[in-house]
């Protein structure tokens, strides 16, 4: 599947959100190089954009996180995500099989206010 800057068709975020600083932050242990993690929201009904040779951004109407290799099985993330939607988060990365941890922080990147591990 080829992946794109100009992205793939889908679900883009919502533009109340898209205003917002990063709010999410997380780390994908023993995870398939970002590429594939890309494919593999696409074909789950996300939108998904290279923005660079090596990172992807994918995207809903409610999350935007950039993916990012941290080491050969470690990937990272950060974007923006609807505060009252990171179980939802968690929920959809486990039922990618993924094991994560995520932490949640509050506008001003002030105060942790949520960490979600599986």
């Amino acid at each position: 599947m080829e992946i794109t800057s100009g992205g793939t068709p889908g679900p883009r975020l919502a533009d109340d959100l898209a205003d917002l600083d990063n709010n999410v932050y997380g780390r994908l242990h023993h995870a398939p190089r970002v590429k594939v993690l890309a494919e593999m929201f696409v074909l789950a009904g996300w939108r998904a954009r290279a923005t660079s040779w090596t990172e992807y951004e994918v995207e809903n109407e409610w999350v935007c996180i950039e993916l990012v290799e941290a080491s050969p099985d470690e990937r990272l993330f950060s974007g923006v995500v609807d505060p009252s939607r990171v179980d939802a988060l968690g929920a959809i990365l486990a039922g990618l099989g993924l094991r994560y941890s995520i932490e949640l922080w509050s506008d001003d990147r002030a105060t942790l206010l949520r960490e979600l591990a599986e």
